[in-house]
């Protein structure tokens, strides 16, 4: 047999053997990168941002009514307390960094939530006002406390005057948005520096 390798006699090779070169193995391709999820801008588009910031703000706002009564200062400290809370929160949830403009804002965003609690309860309690019963129930609260019924006269005839609620919401617009931005910007600035 020409092409046989061994005489089928003897056994001695017929012809030189090279060892066959093995394959070179080949690496597996590399999987290409995983696309860059871009840093979502805070806003009212950012779903997960006003979910956290609607949860800051009606927490800052119960709380603040809850202290309230004890001291009166506490009111404004929760809403600070809020924008730092949503920057926490918000950070925790995404892994993602904010700059003190993007905390001031989500501070923002839950400042427009706590001014649209305390309007809806501003109206609640101005048609619950108008109502006489009502009127004469806060009257008899108001005498339990030993507070001066002229205070309570003078604070009725200010929130009977829609005037008076409509001059008043500008104001509580600006303390109820930008107490929580400053709160936000210091929340992002402080867990910043701890990285």
């Amino acid at each position: 047999m020409e092409d046989a390798l061994f005489c089928h006699k003897c056994g001695k090779p017929q012809r030189d053997i090279l060892p066959e070169e093995p394959e070179p193995i080949r690496a597996a391709p590399e999987p290409p990168p995983l696309p860059v999820q871009p840093a979502r801008a805070i806003g009212f588009h950012n779903a997960l941002a006003v979910r956290i910031a609607l949860v800051a703000g009606i927490l800052s706002i119960v709380l603040s009514a809850l202290t309230g009564q004890v001291a009166a200062a506490l009111g404004p400290l929760w809403l600070i307390a809020g924008g730092f809370w949503a920057v926490f929160v918000y950070r925790r949830r995404t892994g993602q960094r904010l700059t003190p403009m993007n905390g001031a804002h989500l501070g923002w965003i839950c400042g427009v939530f706590n001014f649209v609690i305390v309007a809806i309860m501003m109206a609640i309690l101005v048609m619950a006002l108008s109502n006489s019963a009502a009127v004469e129930t806060v009257r008899d609260q108001w005498r339990q406390h030993g507070r001066p019924e002229a205070d309570l006269n003078q604070l009725l005839t200010a929130i009977r005057n829609p005037l008076n609620v409509l001059a008043a919401m500008p104001l509580f617009f600006l303390l109820f948005t930008v107490l929580p931005a400053f709160g936000g910007a210091i929340g992002a600035k402080l867990l910043d520096r701890r990285n």
